[in-house]
């Protein structure tokens, strides 16, 4: 296995499970599985990745066709997002069934340290938008372009192994990806199938079809190709565009994502639409796609905008259940519904940006009734815990870690951020500066909130320069989970950076290179499938912090915030939240059952092993199993057994001063927990059929005492 079962020393029976000897089944008796079949006539795949949707989320009112698709096939009621529950980690994983280890990709956010003596020591490129590319700083990788250059510079190794659509394109399957920036590239990064997503149309041929037949093209495809050899036609537009979010301003001038609106939807509605109609109109009948992945940003760019539970939110439900219900016409139309698959899954679910209540209350937002500058000037209100909405979670690594004495960048430059917190008393966490003449900041007059600003040596921007000093940090920020990387991997700096971490309320569960040793109250990277020897120096971080988390914790009327990187979104995912892991999994067709419910666990890296097979194919790369419980015509007969339990540290730390959220200077300590121990509880389950084991993660939480 890739991704081993660690000793049996290292766990302990889960309270809520039971049993004194050893593991119990989480199921008592093996799921029955279904007598074999005659195979069918060749059916069609399509995956439709519904991006952020939680598992609570689907219902009769706002996502009727998506409930109806799971009443009628398959339900899996405990699947598992791979950690870190990002967009692109969680892409990479539905392109190759494999974790991290496996595949060695760390999207969303990585950094590419220079390599010495490399004939190329640092990518170079430009963005799908035609803009040179940084990769000095860490880089986001919902880019198709960025990806490109990125495999280019990893010698077409951008993902160590095979992927599902070329798994099926040298079975001579054709193929097709639509949809999100960066998302859907990944799936096909060898472009061996047609391929239409916010930014491109590739290959050329398909964008001259599309303009032979009077379809826009995506704003941004005249880049894809050599100058002049792609022109737009005369009002082709922006077919692609979203929607700013609404946002108001708050008494200090930093401007807020108005959580309250409840007009907007889903800002991305009309590029949907877009994509789905040429993929159902064009791409579906004209191309025969035996293999479709349709990945759109909703309801996740809502859910960032406005938080998850809120109306825009559930107006985005809609907008997205909708899309499926046009794909589901169009199948019926073409004649293509008693043939084809469509498995529905979520890349992660999502929870609301928030600290503690207890230190930062919920605040009511009074919509205003004037606009400035097309803000509306609406009011941050009095303490509401019942109807009010989150003013805090957002947490600046590099921040932090400067006042801390750390040599820290991440390379985003000043910004501000409503959400980094408004303690009970109505006084802000952060301070809101202003460079006057571009000292700090690069630019005159820009605002920023950088408490090490108030440092003898000021420091706002935190780019990573161009020669990092010893014991320097680099780190990408990601959302809910921030990636470490120590370039001259001193074991000293190490240590001393988990410590700090540890001392950190806002930090939860901490990941660490393995290289390093076993450091007290942490895990390695190896336990969570993070690491990986061939990406070792090469975008594997040395430490992976998940920001805290409470699964409890309800705003917007959902439980389950979390802390995040400085971004000032009211919805994160990322950490190792169990809100944030258990995302959604739904199956219909004629390959799988009809009305069943599984409980067993399932992931990510599972669906395309169970894709493949179900095309006549197989991965044996992957990490994943097929879910053969699912189907019709199984891989495999054989009766699963379920274990759960805990991973916990060899050791704790201990003699650790936790430090409170309302003072980032470090100086103010929870004086509520004077043990000073800090620990893990990774909580997993343990899946045996066949002879192999699958690990599935249902949470981590850090324990403070």
């Amino acid at each position: 296995m890739r991704h081993p079962v660690f000793a049996l020393s290292l766990i302990v029976l889960l309270a809520a499970v039971g049993g004194c000897g050893g593991y119990r089944s989480v199921v008592p008796t093996p799921t029955p599985m279904p007598v074999p079949q005659a195979a069918d006539l060749r059916q069609r795949m399509i995956i439709m990745v519904w991006d952020g949707l939680r598992p609570d989320s689907v219902n009769p009112t706002d996502t009727p066709n998506l409930y109806a698709l799971r009443q009628a096939g398959v339900n899996f009621t405990d699947n598992h997002s791979t950690y870190p529950t990002f967009t692109m980690m969680n892409g990479s994983s539905f392109a190759t069934g494999s974790f991290p280890a496996t595949s060695g990709f760390y999207g969303n956010t990585f950094w590419t340290p220079p390599q010495t003596g490399a004939a190329q020591a640092i990518p170079a490129g430009k963005t799908a938008s035609g803009v040179r590319q940084d990769y000095a700083a860490p880089v986001f990788t919902e880019d198709y372009a960025v990806l490109s250059t990125l495999n280019e510079y990893y010698g077409g190794q951008l993902l160590l192994v095979k992927t599902l659509f070329k798994t099926a394109q040298d079975a001579g399957l054709k193929t097709a990806t639509i949809g999100k920036s960066g998302a859907a590239y990944i799936q096909d990064v060898g472009r061996g199938g047609v391929f239409l997503d916010e930014n491109a149309v590739l290959p050329q041929s398909l964008a001259n079809e599309l303009q032979a037949a009077n379809f826009a093209l995506p704003l941004n495809t005249t880049f894809a190709y050599p100058a002049g050899t792609v022109t737009l036609a005369a009002g082709n537009g922006n077919p692609t565009a979203r929607a700013a979010a609404l946002t108001f301003a708050l008494p200090n001038g930093v401007q807020a994502r108005d959580a309250s609106d409840t007009t907007q939807g889903a800002p991305e509605d009309a590029a949907n639409k877009y994509m789905m109609k040429v993929y159902t109109d064009f791409i579906l009948p004209k191309k025969l796609p035996d293999l479709s992945l349709i990945w759109f940003r909703t309801p996740d760019n809502t859910e960032h905008a406005y938080g998850p539970g809120s109306p825009n939110y559930r107006k985005a439900l809609a907008s997205q259940d909708a899309r499926l219900g046009e794909l589901q016409a169009a199948l019926k139309a073409n004649a293509m519904a008693s043939t084809t698959n469509i498995v529905v899954v979520s890349d992660h679910a999502h929870s609301n940006v928030s600290g503690a209540t207890a230190l930062f209350p919920l605040r009511a937002i009074t919509a205003g009734t004037s606009v400035t500058a097309g803000v509306t000037n609406a009011v941050l209100g009095a303490v509401d815990p019942v109807n009010g909405f989150s003013v805090s979670g957002d947490v600046r690594s590099a921040d932090l870690l400067t006042y801390a004495g750390f040599k820290a960048y991440d390379g985003t430059g000043c910004s501000t951020s409503p959400m980094a917190g408004i303690k009970g008393d109505g006084s802000a966490v952060h301070a809101v500066g202003m460079d006057a003449d571009g000292s700090l900041c690069g630019k005159a007059n820009t605002k920023y909130q950088a408490i090490s600003a108030t440092l003898p040596t000021p420091v706002a921007s935190f780019k990573v320069p161009a020669t990092l000093p010893p014991a320097g940090i680099v780190i990408a920020a990601n959302g809910g989970s921030d990636y470490f990387y120590v370039p001259d991997h001193d074991a000293a700096t190490i240590i001393k950076l988990v410590r700090f971490l540890q001392s950190r309320q806002e930090f939860g569960a901490i990941f660490v290179d393995s290289r390093y040793g076993a450091i007290p109250g942490t895990l390695s990277l190896a336990a969570v499938n993070l690491e990986n020897g061939v990406r070792a120096n090469k975008g594997q971080p040395d430490v992976v912090a998940s920001f805290n988390w409470d699964a409890q914790q309800r705003v917007n009327g959902l439980p389950g915030t979390s802390y995040e990187s400085f971004g000032g979104n009211r919805g994160m995912h990322g950490s190792f939240s169990p809100i944030d892991v258990h995302n959604t999994l739904i199956a219909g067709g004629p390959a799988f059952r009809a009305g069943l419910v599984i409980g067993n666990p399932s992931g990510n890296v599972d669906v395309a092993p169970t894709v493949a097979h179900l095309l006549g194919q197989s991965m044996p790369q992957a990490d994943g199993r097929v879910l053969n419980e699912a189907l019709v015509n199984p891989a495999s007969m054989g009766s699963v057994v379920v274990k759960a339990g805990v991973v916990n540290p060899a050791v704790p730390a201990t003699g650790v001063r936790f430090k409170l959220p309302t003072d980032p200077t470090g100086a103010a300590i929870d004086t509520a927990r004077q043990g000073g121990t800090y620990s893990i509880n990774l909580v997993v389950k343990d899946l045996t059929v066949d002879g192999k084991t699958y690990r599935y993660f249902d949470y981590a939480q850090s324990v403070r005492n």
